[in-house]
């Protein structure tokens, strides 16, 4: 490349925990490309980001954010469901009034929570973390969490779980993308990904991170996770209050 560094934009946010930033850094560094990981710009303004490499989303941000990104790799996770897909873990009580959802914009949290439980109000936590400690409180009674969070959690910060019953487990659905801008150029930043993600170098930091490789993906793979949030979107207004 010929940009500076410094100008350029790559994070890998959707799953770098405390516990395991090292592994992230630990794919991006097995790429062989320049920069490091940003981990101090909000999300929204990475997806902007007028030289953004890489980063990840939530399907449903895809259609709902505006951003000008598109989807490129998604990643394969240690999970028993389909490559390329993810699912939730259904938390607490099924027919509890108030459920704790990370966020509007997800997936995991919010859509496949509405798919099976209906309930009568939402506390928007900001993380799947949040939403255990929501649970652990007593100020939710329900919610759904990211099967990936919920390992990576039950391994390295075990009382974020504490107290916490594990229900049942969502419809899997495409896991959240490494997105790039659209339009650009993908084809060497999409290799040197999937170099990374099958070389010995970053065994121990895949192990770590719960994932075994990625996929090639387009919009169209996402098609579902924006149909399924329309079919719930009336819903939505009423439990926010």
């Amino acid at each position: 490349m010929t940009m500076e560094m410094s100008r350029l934009m790559q994070s890998f946010p959707w799953y770098d925990l405390p516990d395991v930033q090292w592994a992230n850094d630990a794919l991006w560094h097995a790429t062989g490309l320049p920069g490091a990981l940003d981990r101090s710009t909000p999300i929204q303004q990475q997806w902007r980001h007028s030289e953004l490499v890489v980063s990840q989303a939530c399907g449903l941000d895809l259609f709902l954010s505006a951003a000008p990104i598109e989807p490129v790799l998604a990643p394969v996770f240690d999970l028993d469901s389909p490559a390329g897909s993810y699912f939730s873990y259904l938390v607490g009580n099924p027919t509890g009034r108030v459920a704790a959802v990370n966020g509007l914009s997800s997936r995991s949290g919010l859509c496949a929570l509405l798919a099976v439980c209906r309930p009568r109000a939402i506390l928007i936590t900001g993380s799947h973390r949040n939403s255990l400690a929501a649970l652990r409180s007593g100020a939710a009674e329900v919610a759904s969490i990211d099967a990936v969070t919920w390992t990576i959690l039950e391994r390295c910060d075990p009382t974020a779980l504490q107290g916490i019953t594990r229900v049942d487990r969502t419809p899997s659905a495409p896991a959240p993308p490494f997105v790039m801008r659209r339009g650009g150029t993908h084809e060497r930043i999409a290799r040197a990904l999937e170099a990374a993600m099958r070389g010995p170098a970053t065994v121990h930091a895949r192990r770590a991170l719960g994932i075994s490789g990625v996929v090639r993906v387009s919009l169209d793979d996402y098609l579902p996770v924006r149909d399924e949030y329309l079919a719930l979107a009336s819903r939505i207004p009423r439990i926010l209050g």
